[in-house]
């Protein structure tokens, strides 16, 4: 069962450039950053980072916070799973992203302004154009002698076997 699984499923179904697969393993990190700073630090990164006042409804914002850490940090469970075990979601993950990041830069710029310069709210400018590439490189396919280079990339930064990739 477990062999259809990877058959299907697995990391020899992804086609696209390395690329993609590097972009998609950085959102991993870059959400694991940002879910353990929203939920264990003690402000959740609200007052240090984006400069919110806590001293009116604090234990609510920190909630708020604390929230949105989880999901981060399952979205980067998600990420690296996808990246190291389940190739063949990558451009679908992607896609994931791009929306995500389109909402984003819509709710803090235009229906719900932050009040603040938070780094949050600037996030979109800089991810919506690198997720896009990124997906574009996800759905373009390779070389054969490209897909080889990509492969051998990827054994030596997992440090998985040929077989297992």
């Amino acid at each position: 069962m477990e062999s259809r699984f990877r058959e299907v499923l697995g990391n020899d179904r992804y086609r696209g450039t390395v690329f993609g697969w590097i972009f998609l393993v950085l959102m991993g990190c870059m959400n694991l950053f940002r879910g353990s700073t929203h939920l264990f630090t003690a402000d959740g990164g609200a007052e240090r980072i984006a400069g919110i006042d806590l001293s009116q409804n604090g234990e609510v914002i920190l909630t708020l916070f604390a929230t949105m850490g989880l999901t981060q940090l399952l979205m980067a469970g998600i990420d690296f799973a996808v990246a190291f075990r389940l190739r063949a979601f990558v451009p679908a993950l992607l896609v994931y992203h791009l929306l995500q990041q389109v909402g984003a830069g819509i709710i803090l710029w235009w229906w719900r302004p932050l009040p603040m310069e938070a780094p949050g709210k600037f996030g979109p400018f800089l991810l919506i154009p690198l997720t896009a590439l990124a997906l574009w490189a996800a759905l373009r396919r390779r070389s054969a002698m490209t897909a080889m280079t990509a492969m051998t990339a990827m054994t030596s930064m997992t440090g998985m076997t040929m077989e297992e990739h």
